[in-house]
C-alpha cells in the first residue's frame, strides 16, 4: 500500500499501509450469483455491540459508480422514508436478515412531491444512482404547428396559444358561412386532451352553422385564421404537439449535497416521453404547461432488484460480528472506487407519519452520514479510525431504542474492509 492511497468518508484522510488476512471461522458459506472464480474480492467484517438479531436488518451499502464526491447514508426522517433505510448514492447493497444474506442491485422511483407548471404525475426508473430532490421548471413554449388540407376558404393558420394537439374540422358553403354540423374537433393521442366545458360550448355555437368563417372564429382556442375569398368547401386543421423546454435541478440527499442541472422537453396534454426528458427515465404526465411554473420531484431508493448473494459469508450465530466476502465483479466489471456504509436498524420505516423517535439505526459516523471511499485497484486492508471515520458505541441515532438488548444489537462499534486478489 502506498502513502498516496486514500480513504473518503465525507473529507478525504491519507493511510498508513498495512496488510492483513482475513480469517472466516465457522458457518460458512459460498453463495451464488457472483463469479465461480472472482479475481477481486472485498472482505467485510462488522461488529456490533450485542450480538446480531436475526430479526433486524443489517445493510452494506455500496456505490460503484465512481462518483467520489457523494455515497451511501442512512434514510434519517420522513415524510420520504423510500426502501425504509438507505439514502444518497448506491448502486448496490447486502441485507443480512433472518439468516439469509443477500445482494441486490439498487433501483430509485419518483414521487411527485408537488405539481405545477402543467406537470401533473411522474413515473418510471430514473436513470441515476442518487436520491434527492428534482425542481423542474418549465421553460419557453413552442406552440404546436398547424397544417391546412382540403379546399376552401383558409390559407394557413396561426397557433397563439393552443396547446391542445389534435384535428379540428370546418366546412363553408359559398357565401363564406359555416356549414352547420361541419365543425368537430378530435384530440390526438399525443398531445391532445377533451375540450373544456367553455372550449365545447363556443365550438357548438360554431357547429349550429350560418355565420361567417372569420379569422377569430377559432380565437377561443389560440388559433388566427388566414383567409381567402368566401368559397364553398371542407378543410381540416391539424395541430401539432406543443413542446416546452424543461431545467431539472437535482440536489442530493447525500452530503455535501451536490446539485446538478439537467435540460430536456416536455410535450403538453401528454404522458409519453420525449425524445429528450428532462430526466431520463421518468416519464411525466403533463396538461397545458405554464411557462415559469415549476414542480417538485422526490427521488428516493426502492427496495432494490435481487442479484444473489454474496461470494463467501459467515453467519453470526449467536456472535456479534457479521462477515462477507463479495466479488466485486458482481457490483461493476468497470468501478475503480467503491463507497461504503454499514447500516444497521431494528426494523424498516415506511410511514409518512413516523417522526425520528420511530427511527432508530446506526451507520458510520455519529449521524451515519461518513461513508467510506476506497480504490479497488490497490489491496490492503482499511479498519476503524484510520483517517477522519471513527465509528464509537452510543451514537445519537440510537437514542430511543426500546432497550439496551436493542440498542448493543444494531450498535456498530467496528468495522474492517481488505482488498485482495484471490
Amino acid at each position: 500500500m502506498l502513502a498516496s492511497d486514500r480513504l473518503v468518508g465525507g473529507a478525504a484522510a491519507t493511510l498508513a499501509a498495512f496488510t492483513a488476512v482475513l480469517t472466516v471461522t465457522g458457518g460458512c458459506a459460498r453463495g451464488t450469483g457472483a463469479s465461480p472464480v472472482p479475481s477481486v474480492v472485498a472482505d467485510i467484517v462488522l461488529t456490533f455491540a450485542g450480538p446480531v438479531n436475526d430479526a433486524f436488518y443489517y445493510f452494506i451499502a455500496i456505490d460503484a459508480d465512481d462518483d467520489i464526491n457523494d455515497g451511501p447514508v442512512p434514510v434519517a426522517a420522513g415524510p420520504y422514508w423510500g426502501n425504509g433505510w438507505g439514502a444518497g448514492s448506491f448502486t448496490h447493497f447486502v441485507q443480512y436478515n433472518q439468516g439469509v444474506y443477500q445482494v441486490f442491485r439498487e433501483v430509485l422511483s419518483a414521487e411527485l412531491r408537488s405539481a405545477g407548471g402543467g406537470i401533473l404525475a411522474v413515473s418510471g426508473t430514473p436513470q441515476w444512482t442518487d436520491t434527492g430532490t428534482i425542481t423542474l421548471t418549465v421553460g419557453p413554449l413552442t406552440f404546436g404547428t398547424v397544417m391546412v388540407s382540403g379546399a376552401g376558404m383558409i390559407t394557413s393558420v396561426t397557433n397563439n396559444g393552443d396547446q391542445n394537439a389534435g384535428t379540428l374540422t370546418v366546412a363553408t358553403d359559398a357565401a363564406g358561412n359555416i356549414v352547420a354540423g361541419s365543425v368537430a374537433f378530435t384530440p390526438a393521442a399525443n398531445g391532445g386532451r377533451s375540450l373544456t366545458p367553455s372550449e365545447a360550448g363556443q365550438l357548438a355555437a360554431l357547429n349550429a352553422g350560418g355565420v361567417p368563417l372569420a379569422a377569430n372564429s377559432f380565437s377561443f382556442l389560440g388559433l388566427s385564421l388566414n383567409l381567402g375569398p368566401p368559397v364553398a368547401g371542407s378543410q381540416t386543421l391539424t395541430i401539432a404537439p406543443t413542446t416546452a423546454t424543461v431545467t431539472a435541478r437535482f440536489v442530493g440527499d447525500s452530503p455535501p449535497q451536490q446539485t446538478r442541472d439537467t435540460i430536456g422537453t416536455l410535450t403538453a396534454n401528454s404522458s409519453t416521453p420525449t425524445a429528450t426528458p428532462p430526466v431520463p427515465g421518468l416519464s411525466f404526465t403533463t396538461g397545458d404547461l405554464v411557462s415559469g411554473g415549476t414542480a417538485e420531484v422526490k427521488l428516493v431508493a426502492a427496495p432494490g432488484v435481487l442479484v444473489g448473494t454474496p461470494y463467501d459469508y459467515t453467519l453470526p450465530n449467536g456472535t456479534s460480528s457479521l462477515r462477507v466476502t463479495l466479488d466485486i465483479s458482481q457490483l461493476s466489471p468497470t468501478a475503480q472506487y467503491l463507497s461504503l456504509n454499514f447500516i444497521s436498524t431494528p426494523r424498516l420505516v415506511f410511514d409518512p407519519q413516523a417522526t425520528e423517535r420511530d427511527h432508530v439505526y446506526d451507520a458510520l459516523g455519529a449521524m451515519g452520514n461518513d461513508y467510506i471511499t476506497l480504490r479497488i485497484g490497490e489491496f490492503g486492508t482499511w479498519q476503524n479510525g484510520q483517517g477522519f471515520v471513527r465509528e464509537g458505541a452510543n451514537d445519537p441515532t440510537l437514542q430511543y431504542a426500546q432497550s439496551e438488548q436493542e440498542k448493543a444489537s444494531v450498535d456498530l462499534i467496528d468495522w474492517r474492509v481488505t482488498i485482495r486478489r484471490l
